[in-house]
């Protein structure tokens, strides 16, 4: 070990930590960067050179910049998204149905229903005056044409759900898609040796999107792909293909459409009630139970 070799210890230490610098200031820039994951630079030893009387160092090295990620939190933070689209959806639904009946301003059918009994009483107490007749009518007027108007909305915010149902099939496929290139991608860089970090964080983003829209279990590969699914083990993303989910309308249920599964045949396969989370498991509950549970209710 001679001067020169001190010389090349003091570049490696230098050029080290130009790099954890470059990293330190990745961070930094990121730190508002949705899904970004820390990272740091992981620092080892070069190899030593034999001499007397014993080995001698050469100095440090980066080995690897690697991402500060807990994966179990990660996958309780997908799950956690799955109930958040649910109930997140299911909220918003609920008000604006809530707004259709209008009673929490006294004006809706509950109100009306008092009305038009208190009407009822005033003719019964005054058979012959003409007047509680008149009032009778108009208000039987007024919460007849109320109940026909809130069936009415009622029908059509079924028919605004539905809507919503095949837009958030179409994101869904939208997500599938970029999922599986973001796959295609790492395998491409971490097979040559280099940690595509940015991407893995890409990916997880794309991922947590999805869970909101779909209840969705991923199994991770040891390419470094991931593999997502649906329903009942229905698989959408595997390594750089993703397959997926159509709009289909059934006439069992008034042309209304079902959740199916693009299985690459000329037949494809109906998962509606294997979904249970989601977005799109909150706007089925909403279409296919909660209101029709009211319009019967209401009928």
């Amino acid at each position: 070990m001679g001067l020169d070799g001190l010389l090349d210890i003091g570049k490696s230490a230098l050029s080290v930590a130009q790099q954890a610098l470059t990293v330190t200031g990745h961070n930094v820039a990121n730190v508002n960067t949705p899904g970004y994951s820390r990272q740091e630079a992981v620092l080892t030893e070069r190899s030593p050179i034999n001499g007397g009387p014993g080995q001698g160092g050469t100095g440090v090295q980066v080995t690897q910049i690697r991402r500060i990620v807990d994966n179990f939190i990660n996958r309780e933070l997908t799950s956690s998204h799955e109930v958040l689209g649910e109930l997140s959806i299911t909220r918003d639904q609920l008000f604006q149905i809530q707004n259709i009946f209008s009673d929490s301003n006294n004006q809706g059918i509950g109100a009306q229903l008092n009305e038009f009994f208190k009407s009822l009483q005033d003719v019964a107490a005054s058979p012959s005056d003409v007047t509680p007749r008149s009032v009778l009518l108009a208000k039987s007027a007024l919460l007849t044409n109320s109940i026909t108007q809130v069936a009415g909305e009622l029908a059509a915010r079924r028919t605004s759900v539905n809507d919503q149902v095949k837009q958030t099939i179409s994101e869904i496929n939208s997500l599938t898609a970029q999922v599986a290139d973001l796959n295609n991608k790492i395998v491409s860089a971490e097979i040559t040796g280099q940690n595509a970090n940015d991407v893995r964080d890409q990916r997880d983003q794309a991922i947590n999107e999805l869970a909101k829209r779909i209840d969705i279990s991923v199994l991770a590969g040891a390419n470094g792909a991931l593999s997502v699914f649906v329903g009942r083990g229905q698989v959408v993303v595997e390594n750089n293909v993703s397959r997926n989910l159509v709009a289909v309308e059934s006439l069992d249920n008034g042309g209304l459409v079902n959740v199916q599964y693009d299985t690459g045949s000329t037949r494809s396969s109906d998962i509606t009630s294997l979904i249970s989370g989601g977005r799109i498991g909150g706007l089925l509950a909403v279409r296919d139970t909660i209101i029709p549970g009211l319009q019967t209710s209401f009928d």
